[in-house]
């Protein structure tokens, strides 16, 4: 549970600096169940990693339907924009297929929120100037401090606005800063004592993909509308034998009092 509070907080301290622009960034499905429960489902914005136990991942219409819009084969990483819990399974919504997936056929691949997770106690502010980016006008994005390797390069950086939400400091003493969203990409990391050295040594390789957990509490849709149907129908049970009293009231003839006749 603390694993999860910590990650919680580490998402959310990660995304405040940018989180008007980040939100501007985000496009909603075009699917008929998001429409519709909207409230109850959770931005995600992770990649999984398909473990079919038939070789292939099933992709639905909508958590409770029966038709399937596409099938991703085992081992295929998938990128999961939106979560929802339906009738206690987690369920993830893939652009990529316009659908949705169940959560347990796939294994979450390590990320920007993992490496929060780990090492969310030595983030801070920083209070440079941005110097090395500056000088540069140019920066190497990775997908998190001393990782495998860097994703890619970001050329005629605006650095009067170059900003990042929170830094970090790697075992050899290179200072990393997060960026929530820069140029349409979301999430990554930059070097900012060395933004342009795409030889920094693996400190935090990536381990093999691991059971997703999740780190926001969403609410059971399919439990809220079996919980409301349920009410509907105890009231108009309650308003039928209600009325039925009422008429069978009405409608009674009067009765003789015991030991006499009936009042004329």
């Amino acid at each position: 549970m603390k694993k999860h509070i910590i990650a919680l907080i580490a998402i959310f301290f990660l995304m405040i600096p940018n989180l008007v622009a980040y939100a501007d960034a985000l496009v909603e499905p075009k699917n008929d169940f998001y429409t519709q429960h909207s409230n109850q489902i959770i931005y995600l914005g992770r990649s999984f990693y398909a473990v079919g136990e038939d070789g292939t991942v099933s992709i639905k219409k909508a958590p409770y339907s029966n038709d399937n819009v596409a099938f991703a084969a085992s081992a295929e990483t998938i990128y999961i924009d939106y979560s929802c819990l339906y009738k206690g399974k987690f369920w993830g919504f893939t652009q990529r297929y316009s659908g949705w997936v169940k959560l347990d056929e796939l294994l979450v691949l390590y990320d920007y929120v993992a490496f929060a997770e780990k090492h969310f106690e030595e983030f801070y502010f920083y209070e440079g100037d941005y110097a090395e980016i500056k000088k540069y006008a140019s920066a190497i994005a990775w997908p998190w401090p001393g990782a495998d390797a860097p994703l890619w390069t970001f050329e005629d950086l605006d650095t009067a606005n170059f900003r990042a939400s929170c830094a970090y400091n790697d075992e050899q003493g290179r200072e990393w800063g997060f960026i929530t969203y820069l140029y349409g990409s979301r999430n990554i990391w930059v070097c900012l004592s060395d933004p342009l050295n795409r030889d920094i040594p693996v400190l935090n390789p990536a381990p093999e993909p691991g059971v997703w957990l999740s780190e926001t509490v969403h609410t059971d849709i399919g439990k809220s509308v079996d919980s409301t149907l349920a009410i509907i129908i105890v009231l108009v049970a309650l308003l039928v034998s209600g009325t039925a009293v009422l008429i069978r009231m009405v409608w009674m003839p009067e009765k003789t009092k015991p030991g006499g006749n009936s009042d004329e």
